[in-house]
């Protein structure tokens, strides 16, 4: 559906000062974040956007994190970005901490990628409270935001499930490495594969055990699993990173490209795996799309723009027959990329 939407230049307002203060303290002290950087710095006409993400370590959040960049950058807004300390990058309270030091600096709208469903509430109400809109992505939290922008996990879980169906034709063993139990979007996508993989009724899942989206723990548990199950058939990890950790379990075992080894992400060392042989397959959730989609819709409601409350973004599959798609021209893919979200939502790049 086509909708018209508008920008309007930001006036100057109490507090700019001491937010560019602010900002030059947090960088210089490294102490606002636990860890986060700005990604830019910026007059008083342009729009300010916090940003809070777990972690820039994982390959998806670089990825979110570039698309983010790349479109403020389009936009000409100022970014501020913090992570999580790295030694608890997935914990609600470190991520509660990092928010209110962005509230502190008084952003436009702040833009959240949440560690929990319902574990930095707090945070969120305190911000909206202050008149700072919140636009979230990757998953929903259960308290009001101004915005959500998600990909259908579930969706991305049956691709996965059905890819494991129809590679095994005569049915075997399967393994689950789970992600880190409380986050909506993890069961989603394990949901889903269990759904996707029904479709083969010789299929068996014979293990599902958690490994907090650790490549080391996916190791670990996957090692432990091929012990116990060296018969195994197939082994999906709810993540690139455990299933990458699972590949060097299988590499320990000669066994890599014998057993049917898919993750969900879309990262660029899962691509080369898949390419390599070494892996089946991956889930891609579009983590450079969500990024540039995030930032637009902070911008449109700093802006007072138009655009709808929840977004889902589709998953796709990526195997050996395009992942040489996704391992060539990334530069050029991004700037599409890029101009499709700016054209969706009538922006114009600055």
């Amino acid at each position: 559906m086509n909708k018209t939407f508008f920008t309007r230049t930001k006036t100057s307002r109490p507090g700019t000062v001491a937010l560019g203060i602010a900002t030059i303290t947090c960088l210089a002290l490294s102490a606002c974040s636990g860890g986060g950087t700005s990604s830019s710095t910026g007059g008083d006409d342009k729009v300010v956007i916090g940003q809070s993400l777990p972690t820039l370590d994982n390959p998806w959040y670089a990825a979110f994190s570039e698309g983010s960049k790349d479109m403020a950058e389009a936009l000409g807004a100022e970014l501020n970005l913090v992570t999580n300390p790295a030694t608890n990058a997935y914990d609600p309270s470190a991520q509660l901490n990092a928010i209110e030091n962005l509230i502190a600096k008084r952003p436009d709208v702040i833009q959240i990628d949440p560690t929990s469903t319902d574990g930095i509430n707090g945070a969120i109400e305190e911000a909206r409270n202050q008149g700072i809109p919140v636009i979230t992505d990757g998953i929903y939290v259960s308290t009001e935001v101004d915005a959500s922008v998600v990909a259908d996990n579930k969706q991305g879980g049956e691709l996965a499930g059905k890819f494991v169906a129809e590679t095994l034709k005569s049915g075997g063993n399967v393994a689950v490495l789970e992600g880190t139990p409380g986050r909506d979007i993890i069961q989603q996508r394990q949901d889903g594969f269990k759904a996707g993989i029904s479709a083969n009724a010789g299929a068996k899942i014979v293990a599902s055990q958690i490994a907090n989206l650790s490549r080391e723990e996916g190791q670990t548990v996957a090692e432990n699993i091929l012990q116990a199950n060296p018969q195994l058939g197939a082994m999906w990890g709810a993540s690139d990173t455990m299933a990458l950790g699972a590949l060097e379990a299988l590499k320990s075992r000669s066994m890599q490209g014998k057993v049917v080894l898919g993750g969900f992400d879309g990262t660029p060392e899962a691509f080369q795996a898949i390419k390599d042989g070494d892996m089946s397959f991956t889930i891609d959730q579009v983590p450079y799309e969500m990024g540039a989609v995030s930032i637009a819709l902070a911008y449109l409601k700093a802006t007072e723009g138009q655009f709808e409350q929840k977004t889902i973004l589709e998953t796709k599959l990526v195997s050996s027959e395009n992942v040489d798609d996704y391992l060539s021209n990334e530069e050029a893919k991004r700037k599409e990329t890029l101009d499709s979200v700016l054209k969706k939502y009538n922006l114009q790049a600055k």
